[in-house]
C-alpha cells in the first residue's frame, strides 16, 4: 500500500512511516477541521455548544476551535480548565465535582488568574455547596452552579423529582454560589446505535428538566442555562432553546462512535504501529500497539480497528503488544499498520504529543497535549 514512497491506508496517507518510532499517534488536521466544521453545522450557531476539551487535550486542537467561534468549553480536569483559559476562552465549565481542598484552591487560582473567563462548576450534595461556597469567600467572588442531574447513568449528580427540585433551592440558599441551571451527562445513551432510542432516552430526560425549570419558576428561581448530552447524544437537544449541547469525542472521533450514521464526522487521530511477528499456526500476527498505546478501557475486540485489514480481530493485548487474528487478511512482519481507536478520549493521555500529518502524507509537526496531565 505505498505509492512514490507514500503509505496509504484508508483515507489516511503517511510519508516514510519508517522515519517514526513505532508506535506513534498521528493527527491529521484537514478532518479536524472538517469536525469542527461539521459540530457547528449541526448544532447551527458556535455560541451553542460547550465541547469538552478531555478528547484532544492540546492547545493547538483548542485554539482551532476559537478561530472558528467556539468559545465556551467542558473540562474533566483543573489542568484541561488552565490550558482553555489560557487559550483565551469565555467560559470554562469544571464538569465533575471538586472535593479534594487542593482542586478546590485551584479553582480559585484560577478565577483570580483569568478575569475574562468565567469560570463554572458542578454541585449534586450540600458538601459541594459547602466547599464552593467556602472557596467563594477566599476569593471574594461569587460562583455560578449547575446541578448535575442523573437521569440514568447512576454515576454523578442529585436524582430527578422532589431531591432535584430540593437541592436546586439549596443552591440558591448557600451563600456565595447561585444558580445557573441544569447540567446533564446522559451517559445511558453511550453505545446505542439506535437513533430512535437515544432520541427517545433524551425526549424523558428533557421532561424531567423541564419539571425542574418549573418548579424553580415557582419558587422565583431563574434559570439562566442548561447544559446536556454527551458523545452519543449531543444532536438531540439542539433544537431546545433553553439547552446547549456538550458534545465530547466528536473532534477526532473513533470506531465505536462511528456507528451513529447519521453524523458526518471522521476519525481524525490514529495510531502507526508495526508487524513484529507472527503464528502461522495459530493464524495470527503480533503488532506493537499494546494497552499502553491505544484505548485500554474498551472490551477487548474494541479497542482498535486496523484501518486497511477491516476483517482482522484483536483476540489479546497486553502492555506493549496486540495479537490479531488475521480472517484472511494477509500481514507480514515488518509491515506498517494504521489503527483507529476504539475510544479517541483515552488515546491521548498514551502520548506526549501527536504528529501532525498533513493531507498529503508529510508529517509537518507535532500538537503537544499540553493538559495530559491532572
Amino acid at each position: 500500500f505505498t505509492l512514490g514512497g507514500i503509505m496509504q491506508q484508508g483515507i489516511y496517507k503517511l510519508s516514510n512511516p519508517a522515519e517514526l518510532d513505532t508506535p506513534v499517534m498521528l493527527t491529521y488536521p484537514h478532518i479536524v477541521h472538517r469536525n469542527i466544521d461539521e459540530i457547528i453545522r449541526i448544532c447551527g450557531d458556535p455560541e451553542k455548544i460547550v465541547p469538552h476539551a478531555k478528547t484532544h487535550k492540546s492547545s493547538d486542537v483548542l485554539k482551532m476551535q476559537l478561530d472558528k467561534g467556539i468559545k465556551s468549553f467542558k473540562c474533566a480536569t483543573l489542568q484541561e480548565a488552565y490550558m482553555v483559559a489560557e487559550c483565551g476562552a469565555s467560559e470554562v465549565v469544571i464538569a465533575y465535582p471538586m472535593v479534594h481542598p487542593r482542586k478546590l484552591e485551584r479553582f480559585s487560582s484560577l478565577i483570580e488568574s483569568f478575569p475574562e473567563t468565567t469560570f463554572l462548576a458542578i454541585a449534586s450534595t450540600q458538601l459541594h455547596l459547602d466547599l464552593l461556597s467556602m472557596a467563594s469567600k477566599r476569593i471574594q467572588t461569587d460562583i455560578g452552579i449547575y446541578m448535575d442531574l442523573d437521569t440514568g447513568m447512576r454515576r454523578t449528580g442529585v436524582q430527578p423529582g422532589y431531591d432535584a427540585n430540593e437541592f436546586f433551592k439549596s443552591i440558591q440558599k448557600t451563600k456565595g454560589v447561585f444558580p445557573i441551571g441544569l447540567h446533564v451527562f446522559d451517559g445511558e445513551t453511550t453505545y446505542i446505535p439506535d437513533f430512535e432510542k437515544r432520541r427517545s432516552i433524551v425526549k424523558d430526560n428533557i421532561s424531567k428538566m423541564e419539571e425542574i425549570w418549573d418548579e424553580a419558576n415557582k419558587n422565583g428561581i431563574e434559570i439562566k442555562d442548561n447544559l446536556a448530552g454527551g458523545s452519543w447524544s449531543f444532536q438531540h437537544y439542539i433544537d431546545h432553546p433553553k439547552i446547549r449541547p456538550t458534545p465530547g469525542t466528536w473532534i477526532y472521533w473513533d470506531t465505536r462512535n462511528s456507528q451513529m450514521n447519521e453524523l458526518g464526522f471522521e476519525i481524525a487521530s490514529v495510531i502507526l504501529g508495526q508487524v513484529i511477528d507472527e503464528d502461522l499456526e495459530m493464524n495470527t500476527v503480533t503488532i506493537d500497539i499494546g494497552s499502553k498505546s491505544c484505548s485500554s478501557d474498551q472490551p477487548l475486540e474494541h479497542r482498535f480497528r486496523l484501518i486497511e485489514y477491516p476483517d482482522t480481530e484483536l483476540v489479546l493485548q497486553n502492555e506493549e503488544h496486540g495479537v490479531v487474528k488475521l480472517n484472511g487478511s494477509s500481514l507480514n512482519v515488518g509491515d506498517f499498520v494504521i489503527a483507529a481507536p476504539g475510544h479517541a478520549c483515552t488515546l491521548t493521555v498514551k502520548f506526549p504529543y501527536t504528529n501532525v500529518v498533513s493531507e498529503h502524507g508529510v508529517t509537518v509537526g507535532r500538537f503537544v497535549h499540553d493538559a495530559r496531565d491532572r
